[in-house]
């Protein structure tokens, strides 16, 4: 079944929820950087990848949010106080998954470096040393980055709570 139901995912989100999972846990070893001044094999083996992977997930947030409205009429529902915390803390992580990779982008054409895109120049190098409008919207990156940690690890805690602790099918439904 490629469409959401009343009752359950379909098949295209939850393709886009567990990629994208996958995709921005991924990211969250290039917290790796400040560890030991950034010699950690996480942050050596993961971070050239870091701006590649950011634009895959900037490119397919876009994506689930317009499949997301296509099928917003037919999706699961969660009543209740818990569902209005869901949608917001969603609502929360597509804004971080939106915003991050522009202000990444923002932050280190400010530092005065190229921004590559899997080896493709997207932006060259800028003139001067540093752009100090750019490094001052880009430096809420990490902040953004740090939100998303938070929204993330409550998200999987919900899951969980939903699954064990109250026993009903909110996490079977995305499984």
């Amino acid at each position: 079944m490629l469409h959401d139901s009343n009752e359950r995912y379909g098949s295209l989100t939850r393709f886009f929820h567990w990629v994208m999972a996958v995709l921005v846990l991924q990211q969250f070893f290039k917290f790796a950087d400040r560890i030991n001044d950034g010699e950690h094999w996480l942050g050596d083996t993961f971070g050239p990848w870091h701006g590649s992977i950011g634009a895959v997930i900037f490119v397919l947030v876009i994506l689930r949010l317009i499949w997301t409205m296509k099928q917003r009429a037919q999706r699961p529902v969660n009543a209740g106080l818990d569902g209005r915390i869901a949608t917001a803390a969603h609502r929360l992580m597509y804004l971080s998954m939106l915003v991050m990779p522009v202000l990444g982008v923002l932050y280190v054409h400010g530092k005065g470096y190229p921004v590559k895109i899997f080896g493709y120049e997207l932006l060259s190098k800028p003139a001067t040393e540093e752009v100090p409008w750019a490094l001052a919207f880009g430096e809420w990156h990490s902040p953004f980055a740090f939100l998303l940690i938070f929204l993330v690890l409550a998200h999987i805690a919900g899951a969980l709570y939903h699954h064990f602790i109250e026993k009903d099918d909110v996490l079977k439904r995305m499984i």
